[in-house]
């Protein structure tokens, strides 16, 4: 993963360039990004009774607007992860 320069890779994955080390750390980013988009789901399934489609869909977008705003105000992927795991 290229971490070192997190704006960069930020900018990259919302739409830059192809082929470029930027480009590989925004995509290797991403997965990242799912992973713990699947792991905060699975934790809000575990504390919230779901039943539904339309509510696991709900839990999803809590989920995903939740690790964005944690993402977008990260300066590092050490700020990142700090703070999504607390």
């Amino acid at each position: 993963m290229n971490w070192n320069n997190w704006r960069a890779v930020q900018a990259e994955a919302q739409g830059g360039g192809e082929g470029s080390e930027t480009a590989a750390g925004a995509m290797d980013s991403g997965d990242l990004r799912q992973r713990i988009d699947n792991m905060i789901m699975e934790t809000l399934k575990r504390h919230v009774s779901v039943s539904g489609q339309e509510r696991v869909q709900e839990l999803k977008e809590i989920a995903v607007t939740f690790e964005e705003k944690i993402y977008s105000t990260a300066t590092s992927q050490h700020d990142y992860l700090q703070k999504i795991s607390s």
